[in-house]
Order: C-alpha cells, then structure tokens, then sequence
C-alpha cells in the first residue's frame, strides 16, 4: 500500500510500488494532482467570498446532484448491471462535496457497505471451510473406498498366480 510522505523539498511524493511509474514521473503526476487541486480549492473559496456566486454553485451542485441520482434511479431497474447504482452513488458524492447532510449518507452508506462486506467475507469463509471439511471427508473416503478395493483385487488368485 502507498502514502504520502514529505519529501523534504515541498513537494509531496508516494512511496510503494502501487504503478510503474518511475520516481520523477511519480512525483509529476503528484505534483499536477496537488496543484489541481489547490487550484480547485482556491477557485472555491474566491466563489465562497461573493455570497451571489455561491449561492448560484450550490444551486448548479444541487441541480447536478439531484439529475444524476434521479437519472440513477431511473436506470436501476435495467437489465444490465452498473450505470444505475454508478450514477446514483455518483450523484450522492456530487451532492456531498457541498451539503452536509449528503456528506452524512455517503458516510453511513459507505460505512454500512464496508460492514456488510465484512460479514459476507466472514460468512464465505464459514461456507468456504465448511465445504473443503466435507470435499476432504469424502475424498478421503473414496481414497480409503479405492484403496481397500486394490488391496482385495491383490490378494485375488489373480494377483499371486
């Protein structure tokens, strides 16, 4: 696993081996990253300073928000599996960089999911040992099975002739 760490010049760099990127390119990629978003996060608070401008963000954020959970919702009774679910999480984390209450539900429902995958994983694991326990016990058996029919085959008139 990677992080963060200070690389003494200012400049942030991630260690670990998570791509093959060399070191330079590494600290590039990092390096545009974190000024994007510096960028971003300056943009922001000069739109925050004018009361009409941020008013008018978080209206086009809520009006975005709300048409990708509702596009979402629509689209999850579908046959194929993903674009529903994928717009309506996306819309929720759209609403949640600006409204509390979104931040919230995405924090419940994020940490309700890392729960039941916990459960499932311990449950797979239950069922996972459970049935290589009974798959041993009948290889085992059908190997003693196999083995005591050889030994009668053996000592048949056939196997001493």
């Amino acid at each position: 696993m990677s992080h963060w760490e200070p690389s003494g010049t200012g400049e942030p760099f991630l260690t670990g081996t998570d791509n093959d990127l060399t070191g330079d390119e590494r600290r590039h990629d990092l390096s545009t990253r974190l000024r994007i978003k510096i960028w971003h996060r300056k943009q922001r608070y000069a739109i925050r300073r004018h009361p009409v401008l941020d008013r008018m963000y978080r209206v086009g954020v809520a009006v975005v928000g709300t048409v990708l959970i509702l596009a979402g919702l629509v689209m999850i009774p579908l046959p194929i599996p993903g674009p529903g679910w994928g717009s309506f999480f996306l819309g929720l984390g759209v609403l949640s960089t600006e409204f509390a209450w979104a931040h919230r539900v995405t924090s419940f429902i994020v940490a309700f999911l890392r729960r039941c995958g916990a459960v499932a994983r311990t449950a797979w694991h239950t069922v996972d040992a459970a049935v290589h326990r009974r798959v041993e016990r009948l290889t085992g058996a059908r190997l003693v099975h196999t083995w005591l029919e050889h030994q009668r085959q053996l000592h048949g008139s056939y196997a001493f002739a």
